[in-house]
This record gives structure tokens, C-alpha cells and sequence, in this order.
């Protein structure tokens, strides 16, 4: 087992909003580098961070590939995905008409990406099996039974994940309310900002439930440190 580093062990243990409202006090508002929209959730309690490793695939109609080529690029896509820097989030986009009409995503899928060492997966595809997968978190935007014509179509280049835009090695962090990419700039600041930012958080969260809170109160706390 690879040895983690610190700071993504660190960032494991915190929700991705919280990562998102650390990244904001660091680099300043943005409303790019997350995802937007429906989001789909294996689990409630999921959470994953690691390096991306991506590729597109169609479910909707089916592909003219021979089986050799079908199974050229699975195979390629089989030892990307092993390769790839860990702990690794395979990220990948359906480029379907119709997005979702089937799932690579079920039991199999999740059983040989958790053997591959996958930290998780982001699609807007669909996933299935959810009461198999055993643990292992996806992100998707949709849920179905069947798998349709799914196919991979290409590896290892840029893809967009509900408004997200994702390449090879990007840092990503991931829970049920979506995903976010870290740029690699801010990823050794990040735990100490996130310490300030819920040792923040704390105290007004503390001022509202403390005896006589009122407007006052609050503007007051505000006032000593609260951005």
C-alpha cells in the first residue's frame, strides 16, 4: 500500500465544502473549479480525494468498435487507471446524445476499481448496484438498472464533469454535495486555512446560542474576526 501523503490524509477528514470555503480565503471567490448542478450519491457519508485519471464513454446507442478495438481501449484504460498517481478518483464523462441511458458504474465495475486502488469516482453518467458496491463512493448524475450500450470511447485527455473541467493528475476532493478540483499552488496551505476557517466558524456558531444572542451580538462577534 502506497504511503499517503500528509496533507490529503488531512484533507480526507473534512467535508468538501469546508475544503471549498478554505481554497476561496486562499486564492479569493470563484465559481469555477467545482461541480454544479444534480449530483447523484453512492453514500451519504462518501468522501474521496486523489489524483484524477479520466477518459468519456457513451451508453445511449451502440458503438461500431469490433471486439478488439472494444477491448483495446478497455484494456488501455484498465492500466491508465492503474498507473495513474495515487491515491487515485477516476473522472469520466459521458459524451452520450443521452447521458445516463446505461451504467458502466455497478458492482463489477466498483469491485475492480477498488482492486486497482481507486479512491472513488466522479461521472455524469450513471451508476447502479448501489446496494453492492460495498463502500466504494461515486459521484454520478443519475441512477439506473441497466447498462446499456455503455463503451468507452477515449482516455486520458481533458473532460467536464457538470461544469467541471478536469485533466490527468488533477487533485481532486469529492463528498455528496459535489466535487472540486485543488489547484496544486494552494494543496500545502489548505490545512491550516481550514483550521482557521472552522475555529471560525465555532465561534459564531457559539455566540448564536449563547445567552441574550441578538443582532447585536452577532454584529459584535463579526466585527472581532469573522470574514
Amino acid at each position: 500500500m502506497p504511503e499517503i501523503n500528509p496533507v490529503i490524509a488531512t484533507l480526507r477528514q473534512h467535508d468538501t465544502p469546508t475544503v471549498w470555503n478554505a481554497l476561496t480565503r486562499l486564492r479569493g471567490h470563484s465559481t469555477q473549479g467545482l461541480t454544479i448542478g444534480p449530483i447523484a450519491a453512492s453514500d451519504s457519508a462518501m468522501r474521496m480525494v486523489g489524483y484524477a485519471a479520466t477518459a468519456r464513454m457513451t451508453s445511449d446507442a451502440p458503438v461500431a468498435m469490433s471486439a478488439e478495438e472494444k477491448d483495446a481501449i478497455r484494456f488501455a484504460y484498465y492500466r491508465m487507471v492503474g498507473a495513474a498517481p495515487a491515491p487515485r478518483i477516476v473522472v469520466m464523462q459521458d459524451i452520450g446524445e443521452r447521458r445516463g441511458l446505461g451504467s458502466i458504474w455497478g458492482e463489477v465495475n466498483a469491485a475492480i476499481h477498488q482492486g486497482l486502488g481507486c479512491a472513488g469516482v466522479v461521472t455524469d453518467g450513471a451508476m447502479r448496484d448501489l446496494d453492492a458496491l460495498h463502500g466504494f463512493p461515486i459521484l454520478a448524475g443519475s441512477i439506473c438498472l441497466g447498462n446499456g450500450f455503455t463503451q468507452l470511447r477515449d482516455i486520458g485527455g481533458e473532460v467536464e464533469v457538470f461544469g467541471l473541467r478536469v485533466r490527468p493528475g488533477d487533485l481532486i476532493h469529492a463528498d455528496r454535495h459535489g466535487a472540486m478540483t485543488i489547484p496544486a499552488e494552494h494543496v500545502a496551505a489548505l490545512p491550516a486555512v481550514i483550521e482557521t476557517v472552522l475555529t471560525q466558524e465555532k465561534r459564531i456558531i457559539a455566540t448564536t446560542r449563547a445567552p441574550g444572542f441578538d443582532a447585536e451580538a452577532m454584529i459584535e462577534a463579526w466585527r472581532k474576526g469573522w470574514r
